[in-house]
């Protein structure tokens, strides 16, 4: 059993890491990741529907691309949930598609960047506090209910400590090594 917990806290951890990885691909300095935009929401016709299934992106110029919409009446939401991002994408209409310039690399949007990444990084390690927190109290419970002894408490609690401090510095890992990407 207590191995299974471990193992349960340990699965919750990971996949907190793995979102964390998948919303700090979108702080990419070089060029724009795609699958931002596509894994984005919009409300059509009563519907959250991705905008993969609405949309097609193409190179416009190396500054620019192109999203073509299948649906033009969708074209005003489409911006906005762009917009929202706070990427500095600017946006222009050209007949029923989108272009979307992509900023200027400057130190001001660099540090932009670098303070949304932190923003992010402080997000995570509360919800990895979070996850942390969950199991002391699973683990009170636990010994409240003689379902484990104060023995097995404290290994729990030891690994809890040490697994959390695992994941914490592979957070802050990413995060420089992301912080790297987005300032040099």
């Amino acid at each position: 059993m207590l191995n299974e917990i471990l193992k349960d806290i340990d699965t919750k951890m990971s996949n907190c890491i793995l979102n964390f990885d998948k919303e700090i691909s979108k702080f990419n300095i070089k060029n724009i990741n795609f699958d931002l935009i596509y894994n984005l929401y919009i409300n059509y016709h009563g519907i959250n529907t991705k905008l993969n299934k609405l949309i097609n992106i193409n190179f416009n110029t190396n500054n620019s691309f192109r999203i073509v919409l299948f649906d033009k009446s969708i074209r005003n939401k489409v911006r906005n949930v762009i917009d929202n991002l706070n990427l500095n994408l600017t946006s222009n209409l050209d007949n029923n598609d989108i272009i979307i310039n992509l900023p200027y690399i400057t130190e001001e949007y660099r540090f932009k960047m670098f303070n949304l990444l932190k923003k992010e990084l402080e997000k995570f390690k509360i919800l990895i506090r979070n996850i942390r927190q969950l199991f002391r109290n699973k683990f009170k419970d636990l010994l409240k209910k003689k379902i484990i002894n104060i023995d097995d408490n404290n290994f729990l609690n030891n690994n809890l400590n040490n697994i959390t401090l695992k994941y914490n510095k592979l957070l802050e890992k990413k995060f420089f090594n992301k912080k790297d990407n987005i300032l040099n």
